[in-house]
């Protein structure tokens, strides 16, 4: 996970949560499509949680405390059509069934069982304070300092699904491979330089010519930026 930086909400989803009657279920085609692609945007178009590269086909739109427990019944606040409550998430697929992810794993745990099952979540990539919890190793695992969070991490995300877990721990050694300069020395300038390009964004072109939107050139973006200040 990294930091995600809220920003304002599109105009078209600020004007249909003004109307009578609003509801995320009932909302417009262009309206959420409006809304995925500023949750993309604002997310530099990588998933919420796993980080891997979005688009408008492979990301869905995830809420972090679940629409069937912040509907503002029993005392809970209604955040269903509230924006800092909204990420973009991918489909959360793996190779194996038990290999799903991020926000369809997180909904196999909710319904009547939900707060037995651990939900509300608490982990959110909005929070700084959090994302200074999570920490990444040359294995591709990911895991919190914070007990509940890292429990969240794995139980209810499944951050360290194995192919998941597989694909951190390849670019973790092919940039510290990139580093070596011999005798298993690590050039740091190099190795800098090189999580730098990783970072790096690129402009993509989209069929909406309104929609210009900067994205990271590479998947894993949080795991570089934690290498990055740890090494660097």
């Amino acid at each position: 996970m990294r930091l995600i930086k809220k920003t304002g909400a599109p105009t078209s989803f600020q004007t249909y949560t003004r109307a009578d009657a609003a509801s995320y279920d009932e909302m417009d085609k262009g309206v959420k499509d409006d809304l995925l692609k500023s949750l993309i945007s604002e997310q530099m178009g990588v998933c919420a949680y796993c980080q891997q590269h979005l688009n408008l086909n492979s990301a869905t739109i995830e809420h972090h405390c679940e629409r069937s427990i912040c509907n503002g019944t029993e005392g809970t606040s209604d955040l269903r059509l509230d924006y800092k409550n909204l990420m973009a998430v991918c489909l959360g697929k793996g190779g194996q069934p038990t290999e799903t992810h991020c926000d369809t794993r997180k909904a196999e745990c909710a319904g009547p069982n939900a707060t037995a099952n651990g939900l509300p979540m608490q982990v959110n990539p909005t929070k700084l304070a959090h994302i200074k919890t999570v920490s990444y190793s040359s294995t591709g695992l990911i895991k919190s300092s914070h007990t509940t969070y890292d429990k969240e991490i794995n139980e209810l995300l499944n951050l360290n699904a194995k192919h998941l877990k597989a694909k951190r721990r390849n670019k973790w050694l092919s940039i510290f491979r990139s580093s070596n300069r011999g005798k298993r020395k690590i050039d740091m300038k190099r190795l800098e330089k090189i999580l730098l390009d990783d970072l790096a964004l690129k402009e993509i072109s989209t069929s909406n010519p309104t929609w210009k939107v900067k994205v990271f050139c590479n998947d894993l973006p949080g795991m570089s930026e934690y290498m990055k200040v740890k090494f660097c």
